[in-house]
């Protein structure tokens, strides 16, 4: 929901410099950072393209985790939390990714 938000903003703060105006990139909270971002024990990997960076974790047993970017012109983004296997997407909400972070939660 908040990745879905944050992505609205950045559309519209682009739009809006498309057309001439004048935009300022949305002002954002960092996300917390009381977890850890060991996710080795779970199997897990990451990658990226232009906007997005990817997790993708596959290990067994009862455990949460997710994925955070960081972009160019401050910008960043996190996707929402899973439960075990699978894979999912962070979006940048504004710039490009330059680092992705699997964060896992006890």
């Amino acid at each position: 929901m908040t990745s879905r938000v944050l992505r609205k903003a950045a559309v519209t703060a682009s739009g809006a410099l498309l057309l001439g105006g004048l935009a300022v990139a949305p002002a954002v909270a960092a996300p917390p950072s009381g977890a850890s971002t060991v996710a080795s024990d779970h199997g897990c990997s990451k990658g990226r393209n232009l906007t997005n960076g990817w997790g993708k974790c596959t290990g067994r047993g009862t455990y949460y985790w997710h994925v955070e970017v960081d972009c160019t012109l401050g910008g960043w983004g996190s996707s929402s939390t899973q439960a075990g296997r699978g894979k999912t997407y962070a979006y940048c909400n504004w710039g490009d990714v330059e680092t992705v972070k699997i964060i896992t939660e006890s």
